[in-house]
């Protein structure tokens, strides 16, 4: 079921969540999870690291972004995004993890709480559209 090879490399993207799409379809592709993915927004590289560069690309993103749609659910999409726009650690990893066992498991990989990056996806989501509600709550004072 999770047979994704983990390899020793550290994805640089553009920051935007077409560009975590992008890299979805590749690794999606290659049947591989990178070590460590930052945006280059926050760039802090180890001098150990082998870094590679990751392009957006509007048509995979497209596709990936249909294949979740159609394939897992609008709840994962929904999810993703949430995750997305969180500050939450190694969220981008989290996201990429949620993703392409989302295409393995189906619909039921949001149920699955106990797996590690489904919980942290699911918490990052909760905590941005908390932050959002106290944030609406303050303006409306003026």
């Amino acid at each position: 079921m999770f047979n994704w090879n983990v390899i020793n490399k550290t994805y640089v993207y553009d920051g935007t969540f077409e560009g975590i799409l992008s890299m979805a379809f590749d690794c999606y592709i290659k049947k591989i999870i990178p070590f460590k993915i930052i945006s280059k927004n926050n760039l802090e590289i180890n001098f150990l690291d082998t870094i590679q560069d990751v392009k957006t690309d509007t048509v995979k993103a497209k596709r990936i972004f249909d294949g979740i749609h159609k394939n897992i659910s609008y709840d994962t999409l929904y999810n993703s995004y949430y995750a997305f726009l969180s500050d939450g650690k190694e969220k981008e990893l989290n996201i990429l993890k949620y993703i392409l066992n989302g295409f393995v498991i189906g619909p039921k990989i949001n149920t699955m709480l106990s797996l590690d990056f489904v919980f942290a996806v699911c918490s990052m989501r909760k905590r941005m559209l908390g932050e959002a509600h106290r944030f609406k709550r303050f303006t409306s004072f003026f």
